[in-house]
């Protein structure tokens, strides 16, 4: 019986972070406003049993109607090429949402969009090798001035042979982490003027779906 309660709780927590409306919108229920910003994010008809799950959990019902009217008006602001290099250009997926005539412009923006998205990604992994480079280097850093400390402390030359060894092997890592983040800094470099690049070609031409 412990377990059954425990599991309805969990699938409570589940559906309730699942959720696609609170319950205020619920109550609210102004389907105009969001059908037209399902259709203008692109999402599917689909959404609409989302809502209603969502707002069943209240004692709330949905519009379809007026759900679906808003809906196919704020496909027409998503199915342009700003509306396609908007959603690409933060790395949504497209849906098959859009009609057979506004698809091509579309997928013409959406491919654009994709291709700034993949290159800021590139730019900011290497962002963060520089990053861990450096701190991996500061680490070892660290470590070296303990081992010294702790080498003229030592009672014995055997200790300090000892950790002497260590301080060299850890010299040693050290001249491999400066070249890895060396190495990284580069990478990130000629990512950042890619990304440049690709921002300087595609900023006139999407002006509004940025």
């Amino acid at each position: 019986m412990r377990l059954s309660m425990l599991a309805v709780l969990a699938l409570t927590v589940l559906l309730a972070g699942c959720a696609s409306l609170t319950q205020g919108e619920c109550l609210r229920g102004n389907w105009t406003r969001i059908g037209y910003e399902d259709g203008a994010a692109g999402h599917p008809p689909s959404r609409l049993g989302n809502h209603e799950a969502a707002c069943a959990a209240h004692g709330v019902g949905v519009d379809a109607q007026a759900y679906f009217d808003a809906r196919e008006r704020g496909l027409l602001e998503y199915c342009t090429p700003y509306g396609g290099f908007h959603a690409g250009r933060n790395g949504r997926i497209y849906q098959g949402v859009c009609s057979y005539e506004n698809e091509a412009n579309f997928l013409i923006g959406y491919a654009d969009g994709r291709h700034v998205y993949d290159v800021s990604q590139h730019a900011a992994r290497a962002r963060s090798e520089v990053s861990t480079g450096d701190n991996r280097i500061r680490r070892l850093r660290r470590d070296m001035d303990r081992l010294r400390e702790r080498m003229e402390k030592a009672d014995s030359s055997e200790e300090r042979k000892s950790l002497g060894e260590e301080l060299q092997a850890l010299r040693g890592d050290l001249r491999r982490a400066e070249r890895d983040r060396d190495r990284a800094r580069r990478e990130h470099d000629l990512a950042e003027r890619d990304l440049q690049r690709v921002l300087h070609l595609f900023e006139p031409r999407y002006r509004g779906g940025w």
